[in-house]
């Protein structure tokens, strides 16, 4: 009887081991790394977004198609879609990626073909299609696709950047444009009143907006040569910028405090303190141009490509300020202020490429109240 029972249970043991064994063997043999942000779960880093193309001529790179024996390589990234084209001497396709970023990072992994006339290089979806980074500003690839002299790959080559095309999107509706330009911008000038623009909104809508909105940070870690409280910021140009401090009790008084590098704006970050003003200065690295801020540049989604200085000043009369301005390759130029007595900015955010949303203070009966707006900057004028 117990010999019986033995031979029961060994048999319902090698049963079950089986059944755990088949389980097993259908896990999938790979797995998506978890520290590595996937396009079709987040959306791409908006500094990212763009058009990237390079073309090789007999194993070198030149910027420009200067002949018909070369091949000419383009990267085209949005929110919605990354292709990869190859085009030139007894060569074309397209393939769209998909892609993981990490930081000043993006990997490009073949997803499926879109059009061949020459095979696509490409045999397994996953298979890497470029790694491209971002270093100071500046945008480079290396892929086993692209050769650079000798016919060399995965070589580190410099890519030529183009931002969206803003204007040709806003023809169709999708994108629309702040145009609207007075560099005279005067507090107290009726034109520029910011009561005529905002739209009141529920705090709901401006939250949800606040939480889905994240501006780009300056990068701690890249650090600026220092010498007694003096700066020296390397320029593209070959000069150096020399940033001092001076503690002389005159209209020369002055002191620096660096953030970090943004490498999306291509300039350094600086708080800065002086007799007539403090706030924040973005000193260029192309030119060494300064621009000084009252509050953090708040850059908007779609290319950083506009920001806003967004404050309330209590010196004098209270005033509500907040000044457009067009940014690129770490030029900001100035487009239009807006001001108010009665509306006083405590919290801004972009909720798209032209409009921005408003927590304020407003007065009322001599006492402030919490409002909510929104903004349609495309719409001033």
């Amino acid at each position: 009887m117990n010999r019986k029972w033995i031979l029961i249970t060994l048999c319902i043991i090698l049963l079950s081991g089986c059944i755990n064994f088949g389980k097993r063997s259908s896990t999938p043999k790979t797995q998506s790394p978890g520290n590595e942000t996937e396009q079709s779960e987040h959306a791409i880093s908006q500094h990212w977004i763009g058009s990237y193309s390079l073309y090789i001529l007999s194993g070198e790179t030149i910027q420009e198609d200067a002949s018909n024996i070369g091949v000419g390589y383009d990267f085209e990234i949005q929110d919605s879609m990354v292709s990869f084209t190859a085009e030139g001497f007894q060569t074309f396709f397209v393939c769209e990626c998909s892609v993981r970023e990490s930081k000043d990072q993006l990997l490009l992994l073949y997803k499926r073909k879109i059009e061949e006339t020459t095979t696509v290089p490409f045999r397994n979806e996953g298979d890497t299609v470029a790694l491209i980074t971002c270093e100071q500003g500046k945008y480079y690839v290396q892929s086993p696709v692209i050769p650079v002299a000798g016919w060399v790959y995965n070589q580190k080559i410099l890519l030529e950047k183009e931002p969206v095309n803003t204007s040709e999107e806003s023809d169709h509706g999708s994108i629309p444009e702040i145009t609207y330009w007075h560099e005279d911008f005067e507090y107290g000038t009726e034109e520029d009143h910011l009561d005529r623009w905002v739209i009141p909104i529920d705090e709901a809508e401006f939250l949800a907006a606040s939480a889905n909105y994240k501006n780009i940070q300056p990068d701690s870690t890249v650090q600026l040569p220092t010498d007694q409280g003096s700066y020296s910021v390397s320029l593209e140009n070959g000069h150096t910028k020399v940033l001092s401090d001076c503690y002389e009790q005159s209209d020369a008084y002055r002191k620096y405090l660096y953030k970090g590098y943004l490498a999306e704006m291509n300039c350094y970050v600086f708080e800065y303190e002086g007799l007539e003003w403090e706030g924040i200065s973005y000193v260029s690295k192309a030119n060494g141009e300064e621009y000084g801020l009252r509050t953090q540049a708040l850059f908007s989604l779609n290319q950083n490509c506009y920001c806003v200085d967004a404050c309330t000043e209590l010196e004098g009369e209270r005033a509500g300020i907040i000044k457009v301005f067009q940014v690129s390759g770490g030029e900001f130029k100035f487009m239009f202020g807006l001001w108010s007595d009665k509306i006083f900015p405590q919290t801004v955010c972009w909720k798209d490429n032209t409009t921005l949303y408003v927590k304020a203070l407003r007065e009322e009966n001599g006492a402030d109240q919490t409002y909510y707006y929104k903004i349609p900057l495309d719409q001033v004028q």
